[in-house]
């Protein structure tokens, strides 16, 4: 008869060499992916309060939670509503979407920076899922950034700054007067630009930096209590979770705060006109004042300075096309297009819509 310990090894064997082999093979297809791919899952969890949470999956990673990641209780049926951007490794990947189905399931699809919206097989979150347990969707491969041009955007009044996507080192233009474009050198994830200064957060350390006359601007006094990305600028505007923008303050008046329904991924207040990024389109939308104020004129006989009419600066004339990054200032305006090229339109004072190539 044979030997049931030897038979007992045998079969032991043979699964450990099975684990082996699909582990190896799984192994060596995250390895032949490119390097300009990501894959990965949906993930999602219904919360204690109802809201349902969800995030990003990578091959072989740790779960990645984007900061707007809470799919509301009262969301409207068919409206899709995005996360905020997803990043793997210091880089944006893109955004995930959800909507509220008409039979109370949440369907997931991701929209990559530079592509169109992908949704899974298996992307529908059920109406009766347990509380606090992640459910995953099946895997997805998706194009990662590309790592040219800029990804950052800010400007000021009379100048703008931007961060290169491979370097993570700054580029100025525009009017130096207070010494705001001279940016000091290494690599930096964020930048925002005011009026006469600039100040940007280092790479790694999270250190924060600036240049130019050293005025900040004072935190807005009554902001919205619900959760939000903040935006600052000579308005103070944030993105809700839902993608409403929401717009308070501002000293030029002009409509700047009036702004339009829909749902957008980025939001950036100037002196009296307001650009945001649309979801899902990527195109900007511009609101406000597309003015300038007209040159003071001295009358000698009666010794007294008379303000003319307004002059149109085309603040608000957006070029088409998708965009990643957008920044309003005085009287001009800049975005990042998916491409990492930066396009400014409006008032060309001082240079400041006069880019530098990528």
């Amino acid at each position: 008869m044979p030997n049931p310990t030897r038979r007992i090894i045998a079969l032991a064997l043979l699964a450990a060499a099975i684990i082996a082999a699909l582990v190896a093979l799984d192994l060596a297809s995250i390895a032949a992916q490119s390097d300009d791919e990501q894959a990965g899952r949906i993930v999602a969890r219904r919360l204690d309060d109802g809201r349902t949470e969800f995030g990003w999956q990578p091959a072989g990673g740790e779960r990645v939670l984007p900061r707007a990641r809470y799919f509301p209780t009262n969301a409207q049926v068919g409206r899709w509503l995005n996360s905020s951007p997803v990043e793997v490794d210091g880089a944006e990947i893109g955004r995930i979407n959800a909507r509220l189905r008409s039979d109370g399931r949440i369907e997931f699809a991701f929209t990559p920076t530079d592509g169109e919206r992908i949704a899974p097989p298996a992307r529908y979150f059920p109406a009766n899922a347990r509380a606090n347990r992640w459910l995953r969707s099946t895997e997805i491969t998706i194009s990662a950034a590309p790592a040219t041009g800029f990804v950052a955007i800010s400007a000021g009044d009379w100048h703008a700054c931007a961060i290169r996507a491979e370097s993570g080192e700054i580029a100025c233009w525009g009017d130096n007067y207070a010494g705001q474009l001279d940016a000091p050198p290494g690599s930096f994830s964020a930048i925002s630009a005011g009026d006469d200064y600039t100040c940007a957060i280092r790479a790694g350390s999270g250190a924060i930096e600036c240049w130019g006359i050293e005025i900040y601007p004072a935190p807005p006094d009554d902001p919205p209590d619900d959760p939000y990305i903040p935006v600052s600028g000579d308005l103070a505007c944030l993105v809700r979770e839902s993608g409403a923008i929401g717009c308070w303050g501002g000293l030029g008046g002009g409509g700047a705060t009036d702004a339009p329904a829909g749902s957008f991924t980025a939001v950036a207040g100037g002196y009296r006109h307001t650009c945001a990024i649309r979801a899902g389109s990527g195109e900007i939308a511009c609101w406000g004042s597309n003015s300038r104020p007209g040159e003071a004129q001295y009358n000698e006989d009666t010794g007294e300075w008379t303000q003319p009419d307004e002059i149109y600066a085309g603040q608000l004339d957006a070029p088409p096309g998708r965009f990643i990054a957008v920044a309003a200032a005085a009287y001009y305006s800049c975005a990042i297009r998916d491409t990492g090229a930066i396009e400014c339109w409006g008032w060309n004072e001082y240079g400041a819509t006069d880019p530098p190539a990528p």
